[in-house]
């Protein structure tokens, strides 16, 4: 509830401001002037629609909020209604509503919310893949219904982004610094390296400039008429100078107006994942992303294949690097210390499961050395959309997923499989993550 107008415009009718309702779900608000005249005007309203729908108003949730109204005339209004006095900020639909920007504070809600969504997961056993989804389905769910509504201050997203880095990683609900891969390449599209999880900060920028967009586009909004006829009257709005006297807000959005220039859309529709596509840029793709694309391998499979493409396992080598002091010989084989290259390429133990895999789909075995030259080769025969690169795609990534697991069993649990179980077991995951096309195939082939 506003300040009461001037005297040449108090008896004037303005059916538009008296009675302005905005409803959603079972939540309503009423907006009208700050007097006693507009307030039971508007209570009269409210009393038809209840005895014409039999709705009636909950007096211990219902308040009066008053901006700029004078000590006397609350009074008398709390006196005439019968609602109390409410204060700012409230919650509206789950999200807090203030006249002032909201402190750091007033932000945990939303805080909270995500930790609280992270703690139910903790004591789950989830692979890097199920904890990827449900930061970007779940987690980002939460913050994006937000960032539509308010500008989310940079030190709240950072905290945000700790939590969702840290619990991908390590799976905790603490924040940590633990990390394979830095969260801005986790966040990037998978033909350049990433997995393709929403960059936060950047959606946040995003958000702004659609509304900034919306600004210059749409008309038919009351915040949009009133920003225009307060702030930028009659001038060109990607011109205008910021208003000093402006709120952060304002300046906030108009200041997004040089990311609408760099997408040279202005004049065509403009979505928020456009607008977010364009500030993640063009960057270099990488040479093994046929692996990546079209694979119907296991999610926590691809995620393994996808950290040995990058050397981001935690292999002996790497934690040795790290200042651990461990065994770094290899258990599989026991012959050669454990790198990357040696694990997924020289291993004997790999070479076997492979040349058994080769076997079963009758493909002729191969024998490489190093590498650079056994990534040349499974980019070339995962390339296009073909049955045999479809197969292929899989079958690596789920022997390369099942080489680690074996690792990690003699190294955690001090269980020991054979060749001949590990095998079968890339072969039936194979099957059973197939396309219709290929697994129907597959199961006619004997495995020996």
């Amino acid at each position: 509830m506003g300040p009461k107008p001037g005297p040449p415009d108090r008896d004037k009718p303005e059916p538009e401001w008296n009675r302005a309702p905005r409803a959603g779900t079972d939540d309503l608000l009423l907006f009208s002037r700050g007097d006693q005249k507009s307030v039971k005007i508007i209570y009269q309203c409210f009393q038809k629609f209840s005895q014409a729908s039999g709705l009636q108003a909950n007096m211990n949730k219902s308040s009066i909020y008053f901006g700029g109204v004078p000590d006397q005339v609350k009074l008398n209004i709390l006196q005439q209604s019968g609602f109390g006095c409410g204060e700012f900020p409230f919650k509206y639909l789950g999200v807090p509503l203030s006249t002032k920007k909201l402190t750091i504070m007033q932000w945990s809600s939303l805080v909270n919310k995500i930790i609280a969504r992270i703690s139910s997961w903790t004591a789950k056993k989830l692979s890097y893949a199920g904890r990827m989804q449900l930061v970007q389905s779940v987690l980002f769910g939460i913050q994006a219904y937000w960032s539509q509504l308010f500008i989310i201050p940079a030190k709240v997203l950072k905290l945000i982004e700790s939590y969702c880095r840290s619990f991908t990683w390590s799976g905790s609900n603490t924040i940590n610094k633990r990390a394979l891969i830095a969260w801005e390449k986790v966040c990037l599209p998978k033909s350049v390296g990433g997995m393709n999880l929403i960059n936060i900060r950047l959606w946040n920028q995003a958000t702004i400039a659609k509304i900034c967009w919306d600004l210059a586009n749409k008309s038919d909004k009351l915040w949009i008429r009133w920003i225009h006829s307060f702030y930028i009257k009659t001038q060109q709005f990607l011109t205008v100078p910021i208003p000093k006297q402006a709120s952060w807000m304002v300046k906030k959005i108009l200041n997004a107006r040089l990311t609408l220039e760099q997408t040279q859309k202005q004049n065509d529709q403009v979505t928020i994942g456009s607008l977010y596509l364009n500030l993640l840029g063009n960057k270099p793709r990488v040479p093994w992303r046929c692996l990546i694309f079209a694979n119907t391998a296991r999610p926590k499979a691809i995620v393994t294949m996808w950290l040995q493409l990058q050397n981001k396992l935690p292999t002996s080598d790497r934690l040795a690097s790290w200042g651990m002091v461990i065994n770094q010989q290899c258990k599989l084989c026991q012959n050669e210390l454990e790198t990357r290259d040696h694990l997924f390429v020289c291993c004997e133990f790999t070479r076997v499961i492979w040349r058994k895999l080769m076997a079963w789909i009758k493909w002729p075995d191969y024998t490489l050395d190093a590498w650079d030259t056994h990534l040349k080769w499974i980019i070339e025969k995962a390339r296009g959309n073909n049955l045999t690169a479809q197969l292929f795609r899989l079958r690596y990534a789920e022997c390369s997923h099942a080489v680690w697991i074996e690792r990690n069993h003699r190294i955690f649990e001090d269980k020991c499989r054979n060749l001949e179980h590990v095998a079968k077991k890339v072969a039936y995951m194979c099957c059973m993550s197939a396309p219709t096309a290929i697994s129907s195939r597959l199961q006619q082939l004997s495995f020996v």
